[in-house]
């Protein structure tokens, strides 16, 4: 999963330049590069937020942290 989302970022930072250098000026196409980031920021942080600790905890056979040194 980790090299999952290594490869998305790698994969985003080549493709939005490559979008975006199709405008007809450079104004335009450096705002769409922005915005293009922009995007790709915050639905990577909310993935980061709501789904990525979801998936690690549904894996079978996981082990589990424990905050206390002894168990009850």
């Amino acid at each position: 999963m980790q090299k999952a989302l290594l490869i998305s970022i790698l994969g985003v930072t080549i493709l939005i330049p490559l979008v975006s250098a199709r405008g007809g000026s450079l104004k335009s196409a450096v705002r769409r590069s922005f915005i293009a980031t922009g995007v790709f920021c915050t639905l990577y942080w909310l993935g980061l937020l709501f789904v990525y600790p979801n998936l690690t905890k549904s894996q079978p056979g996981g082990t589990t942290q424990s905050t206390s040194g002894t168990s009850p």
